[in-house]
């Protein structure tokens, strides 16, 4: 089964102290004075900016009048996530938006990823990575290209139980990044990968004329906890958005509408990679 990220367990474990807030009738105000602590503090607690001690959430427990079994539930989520996350060592090179993207990426049980200019990072050959990075203005590009090696051997490599869907605009399997030889060995790599039990790469062809929600990749994670939201993780050119049905950041669209439009684009429009798609 999937990890659960530390970051991924202090969001569970701030939307369910909001719940039992709201569930006892208190506002944000009236429990940070019943606690005697300040507003700010029981705000960053409740956005799961900060971690919280066991003491603290004992007493907030206490104070909501949560179930016994549901109560043992939440301090286990909160001991499980003062572990560091597995990419703890590259934290100082990552911005906080791709930071929860590496949270929900550990934690989900279905990942379906749409791209339409590039191979998808978790796809890609270390050469094909390799040049990507050398495009970016980022100057910790080795420690990024191991980043990005270690998502790979721990949802591709190794069968998780994570079940992976991607779709690639064949724009990106045309586009030559690197050199000829380069593509031809990732779209051999993605062939290959394609025969693994748990992974699905498929290509929307130019032949098929246009396709819903063509122009924005977008990752949509699904999670093993069938209470815990679904998440879609958008790339704009002004910066990532994670979009969920709870904050939607200003995106016109709901997380509903990004996976109708894979499944439609899955069913209608796509084929799995075959040679005909790329350099032979």
């Amino acid at each position: 089964m999937p990890d659960k990220d530390p970051m991924f367990l202090r969001k569970r474990l701030s939307a369910a102290l909001q719940t039992a807030r709201a569930g006892s009738g208190y506002s944000q105000l009236e429990v940070a004075e019943a606690m005697v602590w300040s507003l700010s503090k029981l705000m960053r607690v409740e956005s799961g900016k900060v971690k919280i001690s066991i003491t603290d959430l004992r007493a907030l427990i206490d104070h909501y009048g949560v179930p016994e079994a549901e109560a043992a539930e939440l301090i286990q989520i909160a001991q499980e996530a003062r572990r560091p996350p597995w990419w703890h060592e590259y934290r100082s090179l990552l911005s906080e938006g791709f930071q929860s993207y590496l949270g929900y990426e550990a934690s989900a049980l279905v990942i379906r990823n749409f791209e339409a200019t590039l191979i998808p990072g978790l796809l890609q050959t270390e050469e094909y990575a390799r040049a990507v990075l050398q495009q970016s203005v980022v100057p910790q590009k080795d420690e990024l290209l191991e980043l990005r090696m270690r998502r790979q051997e721990r949802l591709i490599e190794t069968p998780s139980g994570v079940n992976l869907f991607f779709l690639i605009d064949e724009s990106a399997m045309r586009r030559v990044v690197g050199s000829e030889a380069v593509m031809r060995a990732q779209h051999a790599r993605l062939i290959e990968l394609n025969k693994l039990p748990y992974v699905s790469v498929k290509v929307v062809p130019f032949s098929r004329g246009l396709y819903p929600l063509l122009r924005s990749p977008y990752v949509i994670f699904d999670f093993p906890d069938p209470t815990q939201d679904r998440v879609v993780y958008l790339e704009n050119p002004d910066g990532s958005v994670i979009l969920s049905d709870k904050a939607s950041v200003g995106v016109q669209r709901s997380i509903e509408d990004y996976l109708e439009a894979f499944w439609e684009v899955e069913s209608r429009f796509s084929e799995f990679v075959s040679d005909a798609h790329g350099f032979v």
